[in-house]
């Protein structure tokens, strides 16, 4: 029986059921190991893969073993906090064939440093969609100028980030894009959860316009208030702004809704876990995402939309970033900071319940067509073996 490739994900403190949903079905192919630091930032007893757990007493017991190295990777590094567990993953590294991780942060740092002396392949997922970034942080411009030609392969999460990349000079033949997946078993079309609408103080009568991600400037949300501002000028009462999420801009948020009247349209959910998700999305008749691009940010995704598309519920978005290639026909994009469009958008949304039919059967489409877990697995299988 030919041994099984041994794979490790390393992803700084950002190890979560949702970055290891594609994972999962490839456990009995391959010998994947999960590497979950003491700090990490998620809760991962939910996660059904090994993990290997990391310790800060370990890691300082290590480095006083190697006090030279110490010195140079700890108390003399250019930036602070460079490494990932760099003393700890080495038992490690030496068993693996492949790693993977995302992005230049520390742990892909630590890994393109130890990558000579063990020989393993670097797989590094990609988000960010605008080219040299990494000039606005010194450190990233760091990690990045040390890591790029580690890597064996790139894996943008999408066509707008595989441009980016090529723009700065990575060969075509190193990259592979492949987008995130969505666990079309849990989020799919179904009736709405009137729990969690009476939960949330919401009428069954309500047309609910949802918004989830973190509340911030560049995300737009303030358009929420004014549209809602707008339909209060129009008359128009039976409409509910649904807000997941939290943020610096909640306190901003509250404040204009109290001065221009807007309070009673706004449900604040607060950050909802991932299994909730799947009635979030069900309970809303339209998601909005109304960012806007930056100097330093634009749209990578917006993992939001294409879990609302497998529900069955339609996108009204702008055209930051990767949002287009996402959305695609199946949802309605207006100009970032053009808030009466936008409110228009949701308006002819509410009425047109022929339009609202087809844009949800288009979502759903869409969304199994391209973002369907088990077609990621697939790519990742074949990514895996030919690394």
């Amino acid at each position: 029986m030919d041994r099984k490739l041994k794979v490790g994900i390393i992803l700084d403190n950002k190890v979560n059921k949702w970055a290891l949903q594609r994972f999962e079905p490839l456990q009995d192919k391959f010998d994947i190991s999960v590497f979950v630091g003491q700090r990490n930032d998620y809760d991962v007893s939910s996660i059904d893969m090994k993990k290997v757990f990391l310790s800060h007493s370990t890691e300082i017991a290590l480095a006083l073993k190697n006090p030279a190295t110490a010195y140079r990777r700890v108390l003399r590094p250019p930036f602070k906090r460079m490494d990932f567990y760099y003393f700890s993953m080495q038992q490690y590294l030496k068993e693996l064939d492949i790693v993977y991780s995302c992005d230049v942060l520390r742990s892909s740092y630590t890994l393109a440093s130890l990558k000579e002396k063990y020989g393993y392949k670097f797989i590094l997922a990609w988000w960010e969609n605008i080219p040299y970034r990494s000039v606005f942080d010194n450190k990233m411009d760091y990690y990045k100028e040390f890591v790029m030609d580690k890597v064996d392969l790139f894996l943008p999460f999408t066509n707008t980030a595989k441009r980016a990349l090529q723009i700065e000079g990575v060969d075509e033949k190193k990259i592979r894009v492949i987008y995130p997946g969505v666990a079309l078993d849990r989020f799919k079309p179904g009736e709405k959860p009137g729990k969690l609408m009476n939960k949330m103080n919401i009428p069954e009568t309500s047309y609910i316009v949802l918004y989830v991600g973190k509340l911030v400037s560049w995300k737009g949300i303030h358009n929420l208030v004014y549209a809602a501002r707008i339909m209060k000028q129009k008359g128009i009462k039976d409409i509910v702004f649904a807000v997941a999420g939290k943020g610096a801009q909640k306190e901003t948020m509250k404040k204009i809704m109290k001065d221009s009247g807007t309070d009673e349209y706004f449900r604040f959910l607060g950050f909802m876990s991932y299994n909730d998700m799947p009635d979030v999305y069900r309970m809303a008749d339209v998601l909005v995402l109304p960012s806007y691009p930056i100097m330093t940010w634009q749209e990578q995704f917006g993992m939001v939309m294409a879990e609302s598309m497998a529900s069955g519920t339609p996108v009204i978005s702008t055209s930051s970033g990767s949002i287009p290639e996402v959305v695609g026909d199946a949802g309605i994009l207006v100009q970032s900071g053009d808030f009466s469009g936008l409110t228009e958008a949701i308006i002819k949304l509410k009425h047109d319940k022929s339009l609202a039919g087809n844009l949800a059967a288009l979502s759903r489409d869409r969304a199994t067509a391209l973002f369907s877990n088990k077609i990621i697995t697939q790519q990742l299988q074949e990514v895996l073996n030919t690394t």
